[in-house]
């Protein structure tokens, strides 16, 4: 594994360490998603954090 994909790795799994304190937060420890929403928040997380910010 190549030292890109690793950050790469590290930062999504951040993400996702943020995104199940958040839900367990508002919805319970006992909360359970699917893969595929896990993928999806991870998509459009990701996605966020690549877009140009808007000038203020």
């Amino acid at each position: 594994m190549s030292a890109r994909s690793a950050a790469d790795l590290e930062r999504e799994l951040a993400m996702l360490a943020f995104v199940r304190v958040r839900l367990r937060a508002s919805e319970g420890d006992d909360v359970r998603l699917p893969t595929t929403a896990v993928d999806q928040v991870l998509d459009e997380l990701g996605s966020l954090a690549r877009s140009p910010r808007a000038p203020t």
